[in-house]
């Protein structure tokens, strides 16, 4: 299990950034949802973190990338931001809004969730989806409640 030895904050350094975000990559290859839909995590700072998601394997019928994988794309996103920032807390999404506004059939999507609030018990992220050619996909906008508890 991932284990943040502190919380992430606007100190910490470029450095210890790249050092999470690769125990980050390691513990999320093999586990779960995010590795079933391909996302990489690409990048990690105080107030923001990107991750990418292949089109393929990750469509609807119709061939679109799926409105259902933006969402997840997003929640891996806000939630390990938020679970960071928390310095290795439970977190839950309490809501979640998502809105689309462009289809992709091919490529790579990429999210960047920027947070919106940080508190003690709550956060709020917003993650822009966009294409290749940097065109704006989807915008969701999560809220997760950081719990008193430690993961297990």
């Amino acid at each position: 299990m991932l284990r943040p030895t502190r919380a992430l904050t606007a100190e910490t350094s470029p450095a210890e950034c790249r050092e999470l975000l690769e125990q980050l990559r390691e513990h999320e290859a093999s586990t779960g949802l995010v590795a079933r839909m391909g996302i990489e995590f690409t990048g990690l700072a105080h107030d923001s973190m990107t991750a990418t998601a292949p089109v393929e394997g990750n469509t609807q019928p119709m061939g679109l990338f799926h409105g259902g994988a933006h969402v997840v794309l997003a929640e891996s996103l806000a939630s390990m931001h938020a679970f960071l920032l928390s310095g290795g807390r439970n977190v839950v999404g309490v809501d979640l809004n998502a809105t689309h506004l462009r289809a992709v059939r091919e490529g790579a999507v990429t999210g960047t969730a920027s947070v919106l609030h940080r508190g003690r018990t709550i956060m709020s992220h917003e993650v822009r989806m966009t294409d290749e050619a940097g065109r704006l996909l989807s915008i969701v906008r999560i809220t997760n409640m950081v719990l008193r508890s430690e993961p297990k």
